[in-house]
C-alpha cells in the first residue's frame, strides 16, 4: 500500500461512521431469508443426527516440509466465509458453497468442495490471534474486515475483500516501544473497542481512530486469551500462562480472581481459551494447552468451578472450543483428531451432558467454529512434526525400525493441515 493509501485510511473511519454503524439497516442481516427462523431450541435439536459428521468442503495444505499446520478459525458474522490461519503461510479467508447457503439437508453422496483462498495475507510472523468486526456484512464491503496481531507488531486492521492492510493500533510497552497483543477482542455490541491483551497488561483502542491506546489497565499476569460477553461490556475476562483466570472491571480497573491454583479449581497449565455460552452468559468454559479439563465458571460464583468435561490435549498448540449458536451444544478437538460434541441440554446418567465423539481428521483438531445460521462446523488441523516424521510422512518410506518380517509397533503419525466443512443437520442417506 502507498503513502497516500495510508494518509487516506488513517485519516478516514477505520470501519465505518459513527452514523452508519448505530443506524439499523434491513440489508444488516446475514443470510435473510423469506420464512422464520425456527424457534427455542427446534433447530439445533437436529445437530449432529443419526452420529453424522458429513464433509461437505475442504482447503488443504499439504506440504510437510513447510510446516503448514493451521491454528483455529472462525466463521465470519454473516456466515458467508471462514478466517483461519496457517503457520508459515499467514492468513486465508475461504468461502461457503453457495448451494449450501439454504439448504435443509445434504445428501452423503454429494461431492466434496475442494475450495481454495478467496483472500490470502501472506506470511508476516506468528499470528498469536484475530477476531471478526461483529458488525461484518458482506453486503456492506466497509463493514468486511478483521482484526489481527502477530508477532513484532502492532493490531492490525485488514480488510475481508482485498486482504489489504487498513490501518493499525499501537499498544506501547513502559519504555514506549510497540509491543504486539497476545489476544484480542472487539467489543461485541457494536464492534466500537479494541481490546488487546499484553504481557502486563490490557489496552483498549478506539476502532475509528487508528493509532495510539485509549486506556490501558496493569495486570500482574499476562492476558494469553481475552473474552466478553454482550450482556457484561464492562467486564473482561481473561486467562494467563500462569493458570489463573481473571476478571477485569474496565469502569475501576479492578481485577477479581476466578477459581485459585488448588488442583480441583483450576488448570493444570496456561489457559489459552475462553468463551462465553450464548444463551446463559453468566456461564463461560475455559480451557488450557496440556491439560484434559473443559472448566464451566458461573460469573456470580467463580470460586470454584460448576462442571468438568473431558478431552485429550497433550500439546501446547491451543486447541479451541466453540457453543453453537443457541448456546445447546459445545464442541472441542483434541490431539488425536477427534470431535467432541457435548449436548447440555441432555444430561446422561452420571449427570455429565451427553457425549458424541467424531474422529474427523488424522492429525491435531485444534480449531472448530460453528456457522452463525446453518447446520455447518468447520474444523482446521495439524500440529509441528519433526524433520525425520515429516520426511517419512511426505515420501511415504516405512518405520526405519520395522523389517519386512516384523511391522512397526509404532504407527507412524500422518500429517493433515486442513481447513474442513462439515454438515451436522439433517442429512439424506444414500440408498448404496
Amino acid at each position: 500500500m502507498d503513502e497516500n493509501e495510508t494518509d487516506r485510511i488513517e485519516n478516514s473511519s477505520a470501519v465505518g461512521s459513527d452514523e452508519e454503524q448505530n443506524t439499523p439497516q434491513e440489508h444488516d442481516v446475514p443470510m435473510q431469508t423469506d420464512e422464520p427462523v425456527p424457534a427455542g431450541e427446534q433447530s439445533e435439536n437436529d445437530f449432529f443426527k443419526d452420529n453424522a459428521c458429513i464433509e461437505v468442503a475442504r482447503c488443504s495444505w499439504d506440504r510437510p516440509v513447510r510446516q503448514n499446520y493451521l491454528q483455529g478459525c472462525r466463521w465470519s458474522p454473516d456466515g458467508t466465509c471462514v478466517l483461519t490461519t496457517v503457520n508459515n503461510d499467514g492468513m486465508h479467508i475461504v468461502e461457503l458453497p453457495t448451494d449450501l447457503y439454504s439448504n435443509d439437508s445434504v445428501s452423503e453422496d454429494r461431492p466434496v468442495n475442494l475450495l481454495t483462498s478467496a483472500v490470502h495475507v501472506k506470511e508476516g510472523g506468528l499470528v498469536y490471534d484475530f477476531a471478526w468486526y461483529p458488525g461484518m456484512n458482506s453486503g456492506r464491503s466497509e463493514t468486511c474486515c478483521w482484526i489481527a496481531s502477530r508477532q513484532h507488531e502492532p493490531i492490525q486492521l485488514w480488510d475481508a475483500y482485498t486482504g489489504n492492510l487498513r490501518c493499525s493500533y499501537k499498544g506501547y510497552d513502559q519504555y514506549d516501544e510497540v509491543e504486539a497483543a497476545l489476544s484480542l477482542a472487539f467489543a461485541p455490541l457494536d464492534g466500537a473497542t479494541i481490546y488487546g491483551g499484553y504481557k502486563k497488561s490490557i489496552k483498549s483502542f478506539d476502532t475509528n481512530v487508528p493509532g495510539r491506546e485509549l486506556s490501558t489497565w496493569r495486570t500482574k499476569s499476562t492476558a494469553s486469551c481475552i473474552a466478553i460477553a454482550p450482556s457484561m461490556p464492562d467486564t473482561v475476562m481473561f486467562g494467563s500462562w500462569n493458570r489463573s483466570i481473571s476478571a477485569l472491571d474496565t469502569r475501576s480497573g479492578e481485577c477479581l480472581p476466578v477459581g485459585s491454583y488448588a488442583p480441583e479449581n483450576s488448570h493444570t497449565a496456561g489457559v489459552t481459551c475462553i468463551v462465553f455460552a450464548p444463551d446463559n452468559e453468566d456461564t463461560f468454559v475455559t480451557g488450557a494447552r496440556k491439560d484434559s479439563k473443559i472448566l464451566f465458571w458461573d460469573i456470580r460464583n467463580p470460586a470454584h468451578p460448576v462442571r468438568t468435561l473431558q478431552r485429550t490435549c497433550a500439546t501446547n498448540q491451543r486447541i479451541h472450543l466453540d457453543f453453537s449458536p443457541l448456546g445447546q451444544w459445545l464442541i472441542s478437538g483434541d490431539t488425536r483428531g477427534i470431535l467432541h460434541g457435548w449436548n447440555l441440554h441432555e444430561l446422561d446418567e452420571n449427570g455429565q451432558p451427553k457425549e458424541l465423539l467424531f474422529p474427523l481428521h488424522w492429525d491435531c483438531l485444534n480449531g472448530v467454529s460453528f456457522h452463525p445460521r446453518s447446520p455447518i462446523i468447520a474444523t482446521t488441523s495439524g500440529q509441528h512434526h519433526f524433520p525425520s516424521i515429516e520426511k517419512d510422512v511426505e515420501n511415504g518410506e516405512p518405520n526405519a525400525s520395522a523389517t519386512d518380517d516384523e511391522p512397526s509397533t509404532a504407527k507412524e503419525p500422518k500429517v493433515e493441515n486442513s481447513l474442513t466443512l462439515w454438515w451436522i443437520g439433517k442429512a439424506l442417506i444414500s440408498d448404496e
